[in-house]
């Protein structure tokens, strides 16, 4: 019976702080905002309909009010005030979009089924745009997205490019606060995606570990500054060349796809990753020795690396290492 009666407390105790709350949230909400709120709920449905519209017009003011609608308001209220936070959630303004998505985030785990569902849905709908936005703050930041050449059918059949990495380079100023922006593009929690960190380039393991644990397909490298400019494929003792970028410093050397590596800078490349750890100690405007078989012939070349740079157009790709 004691037992009974602290959990009574208990409950009413916690009733009471969120029925405070709730004043004070109410408090401050400018008037025509909590009228439009409650006519949400009106048994006319004209005023209903209404009310919506208006909400709509009015922005980020309404959204406190709003998602107190959608998470404790009747069921009527609680769908149209969903309704209306979708519909900001789709805009065009940034603040807006951003105070609408932690409305989302913290429904999603609400107490109530009914409401967390609706939460969860009107999040999903919004993926592509929180992509492209995660990508354009993410690139603001200094960070490189690349795109592959060769998006995958599935990509295709969504009307987007094929993400293949992403990057910290010397560039990054966002920190690690600004590695949250990976967790919204929603292409790295359904593919395998390298995030390559450039040397210099400090990122906690404790922040590393956090990020995988939120994008499990993410694969995180370390490399270089500098960069050739191909992709390549392990064979036997060396690697072939299976891709070079245009204009890159394995194309100007006259590297052709095809060719299989052997030697760079005097030293023997057994695998793809030698010739990635190689190339991940020199620095951009280095010129380095290359040797490679092509068909019956051995060649020797020089070439000049560059750095890793954004492309000079929107989805354009970017090889490695």
């Amino acid at each position: 019976m004691h037992f009974l009666r602290i959990l009574l407390v208990l409950t009413l105790s916690c009733q009471l702080v969120r029925a405070a709350q709730e004043d004070v949230a109410d408090a401050a909400l400018p008037e025509h905002v909590q009228s439009l709120i409650a006519e949400l709920d009106h048994p006319q449905f004209q005023r209903r309909e209404l009310a919506a519209k208006s909400l709509t017009g009015q922005g980020v003011v309404a959204i406190p009010g709003l998602a107190r609608a959608a998470e404790s308001g009747s069921p009527e209220a609680s769908v149209r005030a969903f309704d209306v936070l979708q519909k900001l959630y789709n805009g065009e303004d940034e603040a807006t979009f951003e105070a609408v998505e932690q409305v989302f985030q913290r429904l999603k785990v609400d107490e109530h089924l009914a409401v967390a569902s609706r939460a969860e849905r009107a999040f999903d709908t919004g993926s592509e745009t929180r992509q492209k936005r995660a990508i354009a703050k993410f690139e603001k930041l200094g960070g490189i997205v690349h795109f592959s050449e060769r998006p995958s059918s599935e990509r295709l059949a969504l009307g987007r490019p094929t993400i293949e990495y992403v990057m910290l380079g010397r560039d990054w100023t966002g920190g690690e606060e600004g590695l949250r922006l990976l967790g919204r593009i929603e292409d790295l929690r359904t593919s395998i995606t390298q995030l390559y960190i450039i040397r210099g380039i400090n990122i906690s393991e404790e922040t590393k570990l956090d990020l995988l644990a939120e994008l499990p397909f993410l694969k995180i490298e370390h490399r270089g500054p500098a960069r050739l400019g191909i992709r390549g494929s392990h064979l036997n003792d060396g690697c072939i060349v299976i891709g070079i970028d245009p204009g890159s410093a394995a194309e100007l050397a006259g590297m052709k796809i095809r060719d299989e590596v052997i030697e760079i800078d005097d030293r023997p490349v057994e695998s793809f990753e030698d010739l990635i750890g190689i190339i991940g100690e020199k620095e951009p405007g280095e010129q380095v020795p290359i040797v490679f078989r092509r068909g019956e012939e051995t060649r020797r070349v020089v070439a000049k690396l560059s750095g890793w740079t954004r492309p000079a157009r929107p989805n354009a790709p970017l090889q490695q290492p």
